[in-house]
Order: structure tokens, then sequence, then C-alpha cells
């Protein structure tokens, strides 16, 4: 058994540990695929966020367009040509170039070698590299960087992002940006990739954000709380599992130690009216009246222990599966308890003295006086077995305000405090060997613990080795 539980154990680990593993990797997936796309969205944000600061300052400029990409790359090449042509004849050339255009495939191709030439694609991202040459009418100042700041944030709002940033200006050598960006890449960066917005002096537009991990996982919330309900449903089902296994292994180990002590007892009485029996049939005993009347005496004594034995373990059956069935009614606690040492001072085998403490003498309460006086004869039964020869047992009947206080003391052999949550349980009894000196099923503290329960009420014990045993019952008036 403890070679299967623990091969058992072993693969519910390797289980758990694989199943945790995998929802790790997948959240960890999904928290990259977020700040993938939360920065994608971001640089979007941005570029829209240029164009829209750019068109305020600028009025009708477009930053894009084919059309007005060729309008403003002809006007920047008559900027240019007016300082080798004199005006008139660079005006009829270019109208004469104008009215071709339709018509000259060749002229478009060389445009847009030329526009390809001067501004290049971004490998890296979506999209083209604004032109550089938009920005010699958009200086990057404090009112500007401002206004794209706003808009940004404005972007964002607008798709529910809230996450504090800091735009920056940084300066990289035109030969040294894709490595720049590369290195963002690799390094994990909340930062936007870096947009050109002054060609001349190779300054790049940057957004870095702060905390940037409290929003992706509050955009995985959800993942997260399945995550975590999957994870504590997995937890908690091992720790029943271990609870049950291990409640089951110590019913097992109880209920041996129960028919071992079952089969002691048993066997001493059916052994003793055997003698017996044996005694009148072949030694003559029938003859001697006084003798056979004691050997009957005898028989009938440990037939009607073997009676009560297999009663008590029947009724302990019943009450385990159905619970116990109270008869209330209202009577003398007090009294009862003097009922119960009186029947406890006719123990023959030892010296026993009672001491017994009522504030006040009398004191009534609704329950089931014959199942009560049991617990008390139980208690007192428990002390005067597990003690030496002269035993000493305090008693006290205390009324308190919402409940009566029931307190047992002796001077018996104590109960280690390891124990004292398990000796309420069916069938336990204090280990002491692979013999008990005394005899028992431990049966009785069980029942004492069903019988106080089923009347509301709460029994503890206070004890040590060698020190005796306190037993504390509360019980309800009602």
């Amino acid at each position: 058994m403890g070679r299967r539980f623990k091969l058992l154990i072993s693969l519910i680990v390797l289980i758990g540990a694989g199943i945790t593993v995998v929802l790790g990797f997948w959240l960890y997936g999904s928290y990259t695929n977020r700040r993938d796309l939360f920065l994608s969205t971001a640089e979007r944000s941005l570029f829209n966020a240029v164009q829209e600061a750019y068109q305020a300052r600028n009025g009708d400029r477009k930053l894009d367009g084919p059309e007005a990409d060729r309008n403003r790359l002809l006007q920047d090449v008559k900027r240019e040509l007016l300082g080798l042509l004199p005006a008139a004849e660079l005006d009829k050339a270019l109208q004469r170039v104008s009215a071709e255009r339709p018509k000259n495939e060749r002229f478009d191709r060389e445009i847009h070698s030329r526009r390809e030439k001067m501004f290049p694609k971004d490998r890296e991202g979506q999209g083209a590299i604004i032109p550089p040459f938009l920005f010699r009418d958009f200086e990057m100042n404090k009112a500007n960087l401002d206004l794209i700041e706003r808009k940004f944030k404005e972007s964002l709002n607008n798709k529910s992002i809230a996450v504090p940033f800091e735009m920056a200006i940084v300066t990289i050598p035109h030969d040294q940006i894709k490595d720049v960006r590369r290195k963002y890449r690799e390094a994990n960066l909340a930062w936007t990739r870096p947009m050109m917005v002054n060609p001349i002096k190779n300054e790049f537009l940057v957004i870095k954000f702060q905390e940037d991990w409290k929003y992706l996982l509050y955009s995985l919330s959800w993942q997260l709380l399945i995550s975590l309900l999957l994870i504590g449903l997995l937890l908690g089902t091992f720790f029943y599992l271990m609870k049950t296994i291990l409640n089951q292994n110590k019913m097992a180990e109880l209920r041996k130690n129960f028919v071992d002590n079952m089969t002691h007892e048993l066997k001493t009485p059916v052994s003793t009216v055997m003698a017996a029996i044996e005694a009148i049939q072949l030694y003559g005993v029938q003859d001697d009246r006084e003798k056979m009347n004691r050997y009957l005496n005898i028989s009938k004594k440990e037939l009607e222990h073997l009676s009560n034995m297999i009663e008590k373990v029947l009724q302990m059956d019943i009450d385990a599966t159905r619970g116990i069935v109270l008869q209330r009614s209202d009577f003398d606690l007090v009294a009862m308890v003097k009922g119960a040492i009186e029947v406890a001072q006719l123990n023959k085998s030892k010296q026993v003295d009672f001491k017994l403490i009522a504030v006040p003498s009398e004191i009534r309460i609704n329950g089931d006086e014959a199942h009560l006086k049991n617990v008390i004869n139980n208690l007192l039964e428990n002390a005067i077995k597990y003690a030496g020869q002269h035993v000493y047992i305090e008693v006290e009947v205390k009324e308190m305000k919402e409940n009566v206080h029931i307190r047992i003391t002796d001077n018996g052999n104590g109960i280690s405090a390891e124990y004292h949550n398990q000796i309420f349980d069916m069938f336990f009894r204090v280990p002491s060997g692979n013999l008990h000196d005394v005899k028992g099923f431990g049966l009785g503290l069980a029942y004492v613990k069903q019988v106080v329960k089923r009347h509301e009420g709460k029994i503890t014990v206070d004890s040590e080795l060698e020190k005796g045993s306190t037993f504390n019952i509360r019980l309800p008036y009602k």
C-alpha cells in the first residue's frame, strides 16, 4: 500500500507540474502577443498623431498620397532649378512635362525611382517613413511636441489604453538605425520604434511607456483568472485526494487494531465459559452444588459481558449510520452526575476517591438523560482504568451564563498532546505497542463526542503524560 501510495502521489505531482508549466507557457505567449500588439498599436497611433499635428499646423498639406508626393517633388525641383534657368524657360519646360505626364510611363517610373531613393520605406515597420522635406515647415519644437503628445494621448484613449508614457527625441546615426531597432527588439523595451522627424540632424521620435505591464495584465485578466481557477481546482482536488487516502489508511489501521482487540476481548469470555462447562462435565462438579453455581455465575457474567460488548459495537454502527436519536426531557444534571459517581464507586479493584463540586447544587437542563449519564460513566470509567491503584477524580458541575460546564479531572497516566485530536475518533486507542494493558475497542470517547455534539455542546481535553487528564464539556441549557 505504501509503494502504491508513493507512486500515486508522484504521478499526481508530475501531472500537476505539467499542467502548471503548460498554463505558464500559454500565459507567457499571450502576454508577449498582447505586448507586441500594444506596441504596434502605439506606433500606428504615433504616426497618426504626427500626421494630424502636421495637418493642424500646415492646413491642407498631406503626408501621403502619390499625387501629393508628385506635386511636392515638382515644386522642390522647380525651386532648385530657378537658380540655374530663367523663369520663363523653366515654366515652359514644366508645362510641357505636366502635359505629357499622363502619357509618359517612363516619367512615372523615374519619379517613383527618385522618390524611393529620397524617401526609402521603413523595412522594419509599416508604411513609409514620413518624407523628410515635410519637416522643413514643421520644426520639432516644444509646442509641436506638446501637440503630438496630446494627439497621441487622445488616440490611445479612444482605444481604451491608459498607460503613462514619456515622449523623447533621440539622435541615431543613419548607418546605425537597423542595429538600434534590432537591439530595441532584443531588449524587449516598452518603447516604440524610432520615427525619423529630422533627417538633417538624424533625430527620431520615441515613446517610452512606463508600467505597461499593468495594462497588459489587466487585458489578460480573464486568462489569469481561468488559470488561477484551474490551478486552485487542481490543488484542491490534490489535497482532497491526499486527505481521503490518508483517512482511508488511518481507518484501515484503526479497524485492524479494532479487530485485534475485539478478537482478544471475545476470546476471553468464551474461553472462560468453555472452561467452566468443561469443569462441570468432566470433573463431577455437578455433584458439588455450591461449586457448580459458582461456575454458572462466572459463565453468566462472562456471557453478559460478551453480550454488552456486541451490543455496544452494534449500537455504535447504528449511531454512525443514522446518528444518535435523543429522547429529551428536563432533569437535574447534578443529581445525574451524583448517580454516575455512586456507580463508579462500586469498583472494587482500585481505591477510588471522588470529589464533587456543584455550583449551584441543582442545575436543570433539557437533554437525553440516559445518553448523558453514559457520557459521564464512560469518562469516569476511563479515569479509573487508565490510572494507578490509587485513583483521585474531581468532578465539577458549574452553571455558566450561556451553558453548563462539566469538568472531570483525574490523576491517571495522561495523554500525549499529539493524540488529543484523535482520541475521539472511532476505533482509535492511544498506541502502547502491540498489546494494550487495558481492555477496550476505542469506541467510548467516540460515543461521548457524538452525544455531546448531538446536544450542540463541545468537549475538549487537556492532558499531559504522567500528569493526568481533564475533560471539559459545555452543554446548552436547551
